[in-house]
């Protein structure tokens, strides 16, 4: 399926087009459930995570790989790929650009010839400070809305600029040692568990969620974490019901069924074997603690 620039500029919502015309847009994506079946664009890709991994599969990749905030991804025109992201919050910045754009930029910045033997396939390459700082700028909504579109387009411009540098003076990624494949992983599998601290999570879930067996995510979790997954996943259920203790005045029955727990007498056990207080005890020397600090 085309999904032409003409397309993603038409269809974009305002809250998510940085910068935009016929050979060149910059978007915001990502957000719950993020997924792209196979398709490709009449232009060039440049995929920039900032948050969480995006699971990228291409023609060379039908398995895919993880872009991570770390490096970004080049997928040249008529290349059919496929994204999807591992978490809900997942935000990216993508950056399309037509060879009419590309031409543009050699004729004010001179030939650009190994970048173009370096995009004819896809490929990933690091992030620099530069291009992290842009990604941050390009997200940036707290800034005057006078003259905002302008100073957008003028970010989106200098990433645009930053990626192509990159890739001229760098050298196309491996797709990632285990070990940093590991970490990536571990730290999806975290960051999905938290987000939905309040439901129950099988381990085939998240096997298939993942790609990756029962045996190997279990063990792996331990390995860097020192926890079970159903560990790590109580302690984040704990550490919300005492926030949600001390910060309001909820009844505990219906703090624990916010984080979690079938009822106030579970939570109230589970504080007990953690910290050897009941909820009424946490809430009370939270706000003890808050009279002194007053005084």
């Amino acid at each position: 399926m085309l999904r032409s620039l003409n397309f993603l500029r038409r269809t974009a919502l305002p809250s998510t087009l940085i910068a935009g015309c016929d050979e060149h847009i910059t978007l915001v994506g990502g957000g719950v459930d993020y997924a792209k079946p196979w398709h490709w664009h009449d232009g060039l890709m440049l995929l920039l995570p900032c948050l969480g991994v995006l699971n990228l599969k291409h023609e060379a990749r039908r398995d895919g790989v993880w872009v991570s905030p770390d490096r970004f991804a080049v997928v040249p025109a008529s290349h059919p790929h496929d994204t999807s992201a591992l978490q809900s919050d997942q935000t990216h910045v993508a950056v399309y650009l037509r060879d009419e754009a590309f031409q543009r930029i050699e004729r004010q910045l001179g030939s650009l010839s190994r970048v173009r033997a370096l995009i004819r396939t896809s490929a990933m390459f690091s992030v620099n400070p530069d291009i992290r700082a842009l990604k941050a700028l390009c997200r940036d909504e707290t800034g005057d809305a006078i003259g905002q579109g302008a100073v957008r387009a003028h970010l989106s411009a200098a990433l645009l600029i930053r990626c192509l540098t990159a890739i001229e003076r760098g050298q196309p990624l491996g797709t990632g040692s285990r070990d940093s494949h590991a970490t990536i992983l571990i730290d999806e599998v975290k960051a999905f568990v938290a987000q939905r601290a309040d439901q129950t999570l099988s381990i085939d879930l998240l096997s298939e969620r993942f790609n990756v067996s029962r045996r190997h995510i279990t063990r792996l979790f331990r390995e860097r974490t020192g926890l079970s997954i159903g560990a790590f996943q109580q302690g984040v259920r704990l550490a919300e019901a005492r926030r949600l203790l001390k910060t309001t005045d909820l009844p505990i029955d219906e703090v624990a069924f916010r984080v979690g727990f079938e009822s106030g007498s579970a939570l109230a056990r589970a504080l007990r074997r953690r910290d050897g207080l009941a909820p009424r005890e946490v809430r009370a020397r939270s706000a003890a603690m808050a009279r002194t600090v007053a005084r």
